[in-house]
């Protein structure tokens, strides 16, 4: 086992602190060269990007400082993007269908659709970018999972049935949403509350399914990956959280619908 060249209560940090600037950069470029009609798809590719690497980096920290720490880092991870997302970026497929699906203004399918396609992108580049950064082997740590995925490519985090894993993704899709209904007003407590709903629900479903109702973090993470056939990685991690997505608008619809005939 190599030598650690940068501790590693250091090497996240620096990590995530080098990702986020390179982000930064790509902004900084692209408001000054796409138009402005088309800079939202260019945000949520980079958002995605920005995403992914994070959870990736976050491994290390699980590895080898355990869960609570790992919580900790998730928390601060959501915290930073929260703040330097733009451009109305979410890096989230559910809640643009969760737009389309409620018909907000300036939504539409196809509009959902290149979104989509954008976010996917963003997140499959990440996953060689944090391979290279891992090449160099900051820490053993570093080093043993690039030799791991050299060898491997990555582990399916999907540890259940398929009916197991779409039942988990639809329940912290659910719950996820459900639960940003009553988050409190103003940015930072909205931005505290969001980051924290979001490690509690993927704490709790770690070793089941990851719980990432976001499908293309899910792609850029456990797609392709070994024991993990296309299917079971569409059906669990597509089809499961957008469905919900879907279920839910059409009760809430219904709900004020019933609400409208009794007043």
């Amino acid at each position: 086992m190599a030598a650690n060249v940068i501790p590693p209560a250091l090497a996240t940090p620096l990590f995530v602190f080098l990702s986020t600037e390179l982000c930064e950069v790509a902004r900084f470029i692209c408001r000054r060269v796409v138009p402005k009609d088309y800079y939202i798809y260019a945000a949520e590719f980079i958002a995605t990007f920005q995403l992914v690497a994070g959870i990736m980096e976050g491994d290390i920290i699980l590895e080898e400082f355990g869960t609570v720490w790992y919580g900790l880092y998730l928390w601060l991870l959501f915290m930073s993007e929260s703040i330097t997302f733009d451009g109305g970026a979410t890096a989230s497929v559910c809640t643009i269908w969760q737009d389309v699906f409620a018909k907000e203004p300036g939504s539409s399918v196809s509009h959902g659709l290149v979104v989509t396609v954008s976010q996917v992108l963003g997140g499959q580049l990440a996953f060689p970018y944090v391979k290279r950064l891992w090449q160099t082997s900051p820490t053993s740590r570093h080093g043993n999972k690039w030799a791991y995925l050299l060898k491997h490519h990555c582990d399916s985090a999907l540890k259940a049935t398929i009916l197991g894993g779409c039942f988990a993704e639809a329940l912290a899709t659910f719950t996820y949403y459900f639960a940003c209904l009553y988050k409190p007003k103003g940015r930072m407590g909205e931005m505290m509350s969001d980051s924290l709903i979001q490690v509690i629900i993927i704490l709790i479903g770690l070793e089941w399914t990851g719980m990432m109702f976001n499908p293309a973090l899910a792609s850029a993470l456990t797609f392709n990956c070994r024991d993990h056939p296309f299917i079971e990685h569409f059906t669990v991690y597509w089809i499961a959280p957008l469905l919900t997505i879907a279920a839910m608008e059409f009760f809430r619809r219904r709900l004020r619908k019933r609400r409208f005939k009794s007043d």
